[in-house]
């Protein structure tokens, strides 16, 4: 064998070596996308399934939420009737429009009612709201037994303390009502 031989014969293993590297490096690129693909599909899937389940959860939360916050409107609107309905009874009572028994009967009925009113609101309302409502209600009760006058301005001034601690509670804005009126 001579040396172009020997040249001849390394070239062929070089070429054979290449053509074939070249077909493993293009089977192996192919293979390795292929499993890329399916990986990132499981990988996606399984993500969407999470993102699924936490929009459920999402949901549920929201809802309960919702939920929750109207529980608190209706329970506070049903406060605000009662104190409502208290209020004309005294200011009837002062003005001299409602016979003592016609008042004593209301009096027994908004007693009653501020029983059943502390129990919605102990379920639902925060403290500031409880201490607010007590203020008031102790109020109305030492009037409706005879205990303290009857002075509008306290009792406006009482009401309105309720009220901003409502809405506060309720998230419809912090910042305080005043009474700007002449009465």
């Amino acid at each position: 064998m001579n040396v172009v031989d020997v040249f001849e014969l390394a070239g062929a293993v070089l070429v054979s070596m290449g053509g074939s590297g070249l077909i493993l490096f293009a089977f192996s690129s192919w293979l390795g996308k292929v499993w890329a693909s399916r990986i990132l599909a499981k990988e996606t899937n399984k993500l969407a399934s999470q993102l699924e389940a936490t929009k459920r959860e999402l949901d549920v939360i929201k809802e309960t939420t919702l939920r929750f916050k109207n529980d608190k409107i209706i329970t506070y609107r049903i406060v605000i009737d009662v104190i409502a309905r208290i209020l004309a009874t005294l200011d009837s009572f002062e003005g001299g429009r409602l016979h003592a028994d016609d008042a004593a009967t209301r009096f027994d009925e908004f007693n009653e009612q501020r029983i059943r009113v502390y129990g919605y609101l102990a379920m639902l309302a925060p403290q500031s709201v409880m201490d607010a409502q007590d203020n008031l209600m102790d109020y109305l009760l030492k009037i409706s037994n005879n205990n303290a006058t009857y002075e509008w301005e306290k009792v406006r001034e009482m009401a309105l303390a309720a009220l901003n601690a409502i809405r506060a509670d309720i998230g419809i804005n912090d910042t305080p009502i005043e009474y700007h009126g002449d009465l």
